[in-house]
């Protein structure tokens, strides 16, 4: 970018200074020709980094049309397709990348935000602001819808959506429906695909047309080291959907009906400047190994998710997963073995909540692994943990290689045969536990079910695989519409990402409309308003849409004169159709 003003670059400051060395020595003329050979501005240079087609085939759909389009548009772009949890490392734990195309599992309430984007939570691992992004408005914006009454909240978000525009750390392309797959046995009993554990315990409660199953629930799912680290608190975990939470509990679900008690029996209320809560546990709960769940271990997860080396270094070592929850809890007291007493950050309830939904960890199990082994890492962090104890209605049973996980239920757990349980367990459960078979890819898993090796898929499947699914005798296509999101990231510290408005720029160069009718066959709704455009999908807040959807070209493809012209507005140049640094 070519700008009067602006400060000068490290590479103008070493070739200023090799030319009055020249000069001193040699001359005006030497000096005049020191300068002609001097090098120029450099052309724009992006990496795209995403899944490779058989874990996500739309992720890798929306990197290559993106890199075509800054092609077009004149900058050095290249798609770089890596697995899965190597994407996550680079990304979430190392901040090696420039841009990246990733599915988000969804804002699930407006404070998700504020993890997301909060500068508190640059230096962090995790999806806890992954872009590196710092901004004070930003920054104020979110911690005061905090504290905001509903009515005056809506106003905040809305100023910080706008103020969103134009900053872009990231943009929303589209929100694609989940698809799945089912197979005879229970066509009538599912009605949509499974993702999140209360999902796989409804089915497991749902008598099947044949009665109970004297086996498991037999689910297809595909990628590649599914069956590595069952370490719930860091990002480069197992990556089968809902296993971990399957084996691991909150206090509270949250489903779309409603929050749900689990760990916890109740929640009692007190609504001062901030909220406060009573949270009673159930009674006799015990962990997979036996040992009593009690309400110090609801205490340890919230400290040691704040700090995984409890106190041993200077600065903390948070865990990279559910900080944003965790952080709503100013602080969290065992007052008795089955009562523990939060202080909340928050007058939101809805808000609130989030801080219920942190899976809680057996205190003898994880708090020997606080030991510092390196520089921001403890030995909860690098742990495979491989014999995960938990308090789920499931524990793990065995580990196949890579081909097999297999849950079976926890007969211990305080709601197995409960009378007074929460409605969907009444009758769990109607299969001897779940079995999860890997394939390498959805093809596969589509074979799994043509030959009745699976019930159903746990993987959501590309739209291009429904074709053949309703081909099949007796199997259905299963579809849902979730608040899941295809995100664009922008790393800020890169030279040229660091700038907001050629973040914006990049962030027009993809048609969404284009990408969700083509690119997702349809299956997806393409961001256009402005609350969407950054991951809230069904907002009265920003319903208006806004120039970073206006596309410089049309059907998908980049007009060249069109976007050269947008960058050059910005003082950006070319050279022979290449946009310059």
């Amino acid at each position: 970018m070519e700008d009067v003003g602006s400060p000068t670059t490290r590479r103008r400051v070493l070739a200023g200074t090799a030319t009055g060395i020249t000069g001193s020595l040699a001359g005006c003329t030497e000096r005049l020709w020191s300068r002609a050979e001097s090098p120029g501005p450099d052309q724009v240079s992006l990496t795209i980094k995403a899944v490779p087609a058989d874990d996500d085939i739309i992720a890798a759909k929306i990197a290559s049309q993106l890199r075509e389009n800054f092609e077009t548009a004149g900058i050095d772009a290249t798609f770089e397709p890596i697995a899965k949890a190597e994407l996550h490392r680079n990304v979430l734990l190392e901040g090696d990348y420039d841009v990246f195309v990733a599915r988000h599992a969804g804002i699930d309430e407006y404070d998700a935000l504020r993890g997301l984007l909060h500068s508190r939570y640059a230096t962090e691992a995790g999806w806890q602001n992954p872009f590196q992004f710092s901004d004070v408005t930003a920054d104020d914006l979110l911690e005061t819808q905090l504290t905001t009454a509903d009515e005056d909240r809506d106003r905040v978000l809305s100023e910080l959506f706008d103020h969103l525009t134009e900053t872009v750390p990231y943009t929303t392309v589209a929100f694609p429906s989940r698809i799945g797959a089912v197979g005879a046995t229970l066509s009538e009993t599912v009605s949509g695909p499974p993702y999140q554990p209360i999902d796989y315990l409804e089915i497991l409660s749902e008598p099947p047309d044949e009665g109970p199953q004297d086996r498991p629930l037999e689910v297809g799912v595909f990628g590649e080291a599914l069956t590595s680290r069952m370490n719930p608190i860091v990002v480069d975990s197992n990556q089968i959907p809902a296993l971990l939470a399957l084996l691991y509990d909150p206090l509270v679900y949250r489903t779309d009906d409603g929050a749900i008690p689990w760990l916890a029996e109740d929640v009692e209320w007190d609504g001062g400047s901030l909220l406060e809560a009573r949270v009673t546990l159930r009674d006799d709960q015990r962990w997979h190994d036996g040992e009593s769940l009690d309400a110090e271990d609801v205490a340890f997860t919230h400290r040691f998710l704040r700090d995984t080396s409890l106190g041993e270094t200077e600065s903390g070592v948070p865990a990279p997963q559910y900080r944003g929850q965790q952080s709503l809890a100013e602080s969290v007291e065992a007052v008795d073995s089955r009562t523990v007493e939060f202080s909340l950050r928050t007058t939101n309830r809805e808000t609130a909540i989030r801080a219920f939904q942190v899976p809680v960890l057996p205190a003898h199990v994880w708090e020997p692994r606080s030991t510092v082994v390196g520089e921001r890492q403890t030995e909860a962090l690098v742990h495979d943990n491989e014999e995960p104890v938990g308090s789920g209605l499931f524990e793990l049973e065995a580990v196949t290689d890579d081909t097999e996980v297999e849950l079976v239920p926890f007969t211990d757990h305080a709601l197995y045969d409960a009378d007074d349980g929460p409605s969907v367990v009444e009758e769990f459960p109607q299969f001897d536990g779940i079995r999860f078979v890997v394939a390498p890819n959805s093809g596969a898993v589509v074979d799994l079910l043509e030959e009745e090796e699976i019930d159903l898929t746990g993987t959501p499947l590309p739209a291009d695989e429904t074709g053949r699914v309703s081909d099949l005798p007796g199997r259905s296509v299963l579809t849902e519409q979730t608040d899941e999101f295809y995100m664009i990231g922008y790393n800020s510290h890169h030279e040229q990402l660091g700038n907001p408005h050629f973040r914006r720029l990049l962030s027009r160069l993809l048609d969404r409309d284009h990408a969700a009718a083509e690119l997702l066959d349809g299956f997806a709704e393409p961001a256009r308003s402005l609350s969407s455009l950054f991951g809230v999908r069904e907002s009265e807040l920003t319903d208006e849409e806004t120039e970073l959807t206006a596309f410089p070209g049309s059907d998908g493809e980049v007009d060249a004169e069109e976007a050269r012209s947008l960058f050059e507005a910005e003082n950006y140049r070319y050279e022979d159709g290449a946009l310059l640094e």
